[in-house]
């Protein structure tokens, strides 16, 4: 019980005692200042967003490593295409003389897809030679790939950036078809916002070496194929 007669009333010159509003303020203040700092870092690092790579692509001779340096920060990829690579000596359909891979990239935000990667096997029927005549047309640069013995590689700029590698393959011509010693690999794509082109002008000479490796075996090539245990560095062409 309080003793009111020994209560010292307050002085009117004492301060007004703090309202309960103005002694909360320090920890209002910590409290928003926290949510600042964690909402520019949310907005920053967008969590809701992501880049959805597969885990295997082109007949399981790609990883998903192998596809990261050709993506965007935030999107999706999604896969079409042949299940297997088709060859000249077994095909499913007898008009199929070639098998592709697609990889379309979807951004995040972003207004439509674009090609991550095309990949084209098929029978180089018209050689290496003509091919380079026919890509350095119009005075577009090309440049020669060092793959060793068994291969031979391109490389080309603008408008349609890629790397071409033929493997030298004994196999056997499709009924009526013209013979060829060489099977071709041909790796391209768009350039897509936030990759980068260095890493991707690289990814497509590595990804070509990787799909040459699996197409060796389903052309059943009756020679020693040799290739070399990575892919030369690609050079950059839109400074020749």
């Amino acid at each position: 019980m309080v003793d009111i007669a020994h209560t010292t009333p307050r002085s009117p010159e004492d301060p007004p005692p703090p309202a309960r509003w103005r002694r909360a303020l320090p920890w209002l203040a910590g409290v928003l200042a926290l949510a600042v700092v964690v909402g520019g870092g949310l907005w920053i690092w967008k969590p809701w967003r992501s880049q959805e790579l597969p885990q295997s692509a082109c007949w399981s001779a790609l990883s998903k490593d192998d596809l990261k340096p050709l993506a965007g920060k935030y999107g999706k990829v999604t896969q079409q295409g042949a299940a297997r690579i088709q060859t000249p000596a077994e095909p499913d359909d007898p008009a199929n003389r070639s098998t592709t891979c697609l990889l379309d990239w979807f951004p995040d935000g972003g207004d439509g897809s674009r090609t991550l990667l095309s990949v084209l096997v098929a029978p180089a029927l018209d050689g290496i030679e003509a091919d380079r005549t026919k890509e350095s047309a119009g005075g577009r640069p090309v440049a020669a790939l060092d793959f060793g013995p068994g291969a031979a590689g391109l490389a080309t700029t603008e408008p349609s950036r890629r790397v071409l590698l033929y493997v030298r393959c004994d196999f056997k011509a499709p009924p009526g078809g013209k013979a060829a010693q060489y099977f071709r690999i041909d790796v391209g794509g768009n350039a897509i916002d936030g990759a980068s082109s260095a890493k991707a002008r690289q990814a497509h000479a590595d990804i070509a070496l990787k799909i040459a490796r699996v197409a060796a075996t389903e052309y059943r090539c009756t020679n020693q194929v040799q290739l070399p245990a990575t892919a030369p560095a690609v050079p950059d062409l839109t400074k020749s």
